[in-house]
């Protein structure tokens, strides 16, 4: 239905309007007084679309949302443990989860042992231990690499190690045959693994909770 229907097509009181961005409109209609329609740049749309103008302009920020330029700058997948991310605050993110990151805090990625493995990302959700304390799986398209410099967390991934032998005095093997580490201060578990040339690397391990797990 459209204003025609509801006045008469032929009816030469029928209400004309004419919109047009940020500009004053005058219109009647039959037994009302002239009215003004006022039309006003302004409110959440705007702030989203960083203030562009939608009238005869390029929106960069629009065609950002698009899924080929989210897939172009999300995180690169996989990604190791002890990576640093930031989270990328846009309608689309903040939207997605109950309880998000704030824009641009830092968090580091961790491993979760679960029934397919242990994994830093599941399902293109990255699982991240964030800087407030909190554990969130977050999607790679609302990640980037932190423009932080900072090290890897060591408390999550440490380094290369040429054997068993420099870790001793702080780690002991779960169980014969196993590549899982105890800490044995925490008692947390962390994984062993050769990655090729006599370097070894160890990783914290997590639970599906963001909790780690024990030995």
């Amino acid at each position: 239905m459209d204003l025609s229907d509801l006045f008469g097509k032929d009816n030469p009181a029928a209400l004309s309007t004419t919109k047009v961005a940020g500009q004053q409109v005058t219109s009647m209609m039959p037994g009302h007084d002239e009215f003004d329609v006022q039309w006003q740049d302004g409110g959440i749309i705007d702030d989203v679309l960083q203030g562009r103008s939608l009238v005869g302009a390029e929106n960069t920020a629009l065609q950002a949302l698009t899924q080929k330029s989210r897939e172009a700058n999300a995180l690169q997948l996989p990604v190791k443990a002890g990576t640093r991310v930031q989270f990328e605050a846009n309608l689309g993110s903040v939207l997605a989860y109950k309880d998000c990151p704030g824009d641009k805090m830092g968090g580091t990625v961790i491993t979760v042992r679960s029934a397919d493995g242990d994994l830093t990302a599941f399902d293109e959700r990255v699982h991240v231990m964030w800087d407030d304390g909190q554990f969130r799986a977050i999607n790679a398209e609302h990640l980037r690499l932190s423009t932080v410099k900072t090290k890897q967390a060591s408390a999550v991934r440490i380094g290369y190690f040429s054997g068993m032998g420099d870790l001793s005095s702080f780690f002991e093997q779960a169980k014969v045959g196993s590549n899982d580490l105890i800490h044995k201060a925490t008692k947390d578990l962390w994984s062993f693994r050769d990655e090729g040339e006599g370097n070894y690397v160890i990783e914290r391990l997590f639970d599906e909770a963001g909790g780690p797990l024990k030995g």
